[in-house]
């Protein structure tokens, strides 16, 4: 295992730069379809790849919280720190919110993946350095699923839990059923394979293949590609319409 010079982990970062890559090609053929009229594009496997790839970017989180909260002292920093950054995400998502209504309308972005991940940051504080409890609640969550998502109300207040109104759209929405339980897999998985930060078996080194580099370098600014690459495409994809 090689640690950066910042005490970071190059394979989670790579892992992360993996992500980042699967989720401008998801979202790029998401926008083909959404705004070039490329419907032929649509399908069940596009669908299904989106969720993988938010369930991986989720996963991720749960597991990069473990590492992060064994470089502090829990007692007197963590929860604070975990608090921050949740807060930041979610304002973050609340930005999302706002452009995607004038992007998409009604479809808008209400409780997205930034929201789940940063609410998710606060609520799994309780789990960390107890990887049985993360395990067991986040099957349990992952379980109850499919109950929930049989539930409609009339009102959509509860949007953020999974409880969805009557003929709910949007292009973005992660709920905490299930997704919480994604999370807290990866929380359970972090602390299994990086027990006090510290991998529990060697692993290859990788670290200066240049692919490994270049996708290391997009994980660690993966939020701010997150940021940007949308609006990035839909510029090319305007472009494109226009002179093409």
């Amino acid at each position: 295992m090689l640690v950066s010079a910042r005490g970071r982990l190059w394979e989670i970062d790579c892992l992360r730069g993996v992500a980042v890559a699967l989720m401008v090609v998801s979202n790029f053929l998401f926008d083909l379809i959404f705004f070039a009229d490329q419907s032929q594009l649509q399908s069940g496997v596009l669908d299904w790849f989106a969720r993988f790839i938010a369930g991986f970017f989720i996963a991720l989180a749960g597991l990069s919280l473990t590492l992060s909260h064994a470089r502090v002292d829990a007692k007197r920093a963590g929860f604070g720190k975990n608090l921050r950054r949740g807060l930041m995400l979610m304002g973050l998502g609340m930005v999302i919110s706002g452009a995607t209504w004038f992007a998409v309308g009604e479809q808008m972005v209400l409780f997205g993946v930034l929201h789940l991940i940063g609410a998710g940051v606060i609520l799994a504080h309780p789990f960390l350095g107890r990887p049985g409890l993360s395990l067991l609640v986040g099957v349990l969550v992952l379980a109850v699923n499919p109950f929930v998502n049989q539930l409609r109300l009339s009102v959509p207040w509860f949007l953020w839990l999974g409880l969805q109104p009557h003929n709910y759209g949007s292009v973005d929405y992660a709920p905490l059923i299930p997704w919480f339980g994604v999370m807290l897999i990866g929380v359970f998985l972090g602390q299994v394979l990086y027990p006090r930060g510290v991998a529990r078996w060697p692993w290859p080194d990788y670290a200066h293949v240049p692919l490994c580099r270049m996708l290391s370098w997009c994980g660690r600014r993966s939020l701010w590609v997150y940021f940007t690459h949308q609006p990035v495409l839909l510029a090319g994809i305007i472009l494109t319409k226009r002179w093409w």
